[in-house]
């Protein structure tokens, strides 16, 4: 309910699986099997069905979900992506933290809820994982570093031929040392409409020149959509909620190490909450 006791807001939180899997009781999230799978976990909703690109899952990774939901979800008012590995938190700890580890779900209490999403959604337009920093990188040269310049030269291309008017966002964004990734993001609808329409027209056009069957560009789409995201919440200045991510590293593996954000090398201005953070915690001691 978002607005009043007659206002209900239909939430569908889709979950990028490709097995069954421990998943969250509540309601709003739902499991969706991606890469044309066809087996017997009795998840209900495949991507393959409706207006899908299943096929290209190989390539774009979750996102073949995100497309599924994009054009097939119709009645849900907020939407969003999380994966069978990674789920959206709600803690009480610190702003560095943005990515904690647990062996199973049961372990973890506070994930992101009906009730926490009706009321975050009041105030916000979309929700992310809080970003990763890096120490030594721009989101560009970490980019350039894993995936080659001609694949960062594609996205530049592309976005100056579709879209001009967000090249200088775009440099912005690929100057900064952090980042939002996985691909996890819950928003309002017309949000998540109008930024799947802007991404797969950049991704088509990726695609056309990309050199897909070099093994270096396997999950390529799915890549440079995590970028990408950040590009348009920027350039549109969307109202964004950050809030940590779990991993579930499954009862047979040991738990991830945690990540946590070095302040060092954020560029505040795009923080605002960090300064406010910082200076309670130099109350206690220096960073």
């Amino acid at each position: 309910m978002i607005g009043g006791e007659e206002n209900f807001m239909k939430i569908g939180i889709y979950i990028a699986t490709q097995a069954r899997h421990d998943f969250p009781k509540d309601p709003a999230y739902k499991p969706l099997l991606v890469g044309k799978i066809d087996n017997d976990s009795g998840i209900e909703l495949n991507d393959s069905a409706g207006d899908s690109i299943s096929e290209k899952n190989k390539f774009y990774c979750e996102l073949t979900g995100h497309y599924w939901i994009w054009k097939n979800d119709q009645i849900s008012d907020i939407v969003g992506l999380c994966h069978y590995r990674r789920f959206f938190w709600l803690k009480d700890i610190p702003f560095r933290l943005c990515e904690k580890s647990f062996k199973t779900l049961a372990e973890c209490e506070n994930f992101l809820s009906t009730e926490n999403l009706e009321k975050f959604m009041r105030d916000y337009e979309i929700i992310l994982p809080r970003a990763y920093a890096f120490s030594a990188d721009t989101v560009k040269s970490q980019f350039i570093k894993y995936h080659g310049e001609e694949n960062f030269r594609l996205m530049f291309d592309a976005i100056k031929k579709l879209f001009p008017n967000y090249i200088e966002s775009f440099e912005e964004v690929f100057d900064r040392r952090y980042v939002h990734l996985a691909n996890l993001i819950i928003a309002r609808r017309e949000i998540f409409d109008a930024y799947s329409e802007w991404l797969f027209k950049i991704l088509s056009e990726i695609e056309s020149k990309a050199d897909l069957t070099d093994k270096k560009n396997l999950r390529l789409p799915g890549y440079l959509g995590e970028r990408l995201l950040n590009v348009y919440v920027y350039h549109n200045k969307l109202k964004l909620k950050e809030v940590p991510q779990i991993f579930i590293s499954g009862e047979n593996n040991p738990p991830r190490k945690d990540l946590y954000i070095n302040l060092r090398y954020i560029k505040r201005k795009y923080f605002p909450a960090v300064l406010d953070f910082e200076q309670k915690l130099r109350k206690k001691k220096p960073l």
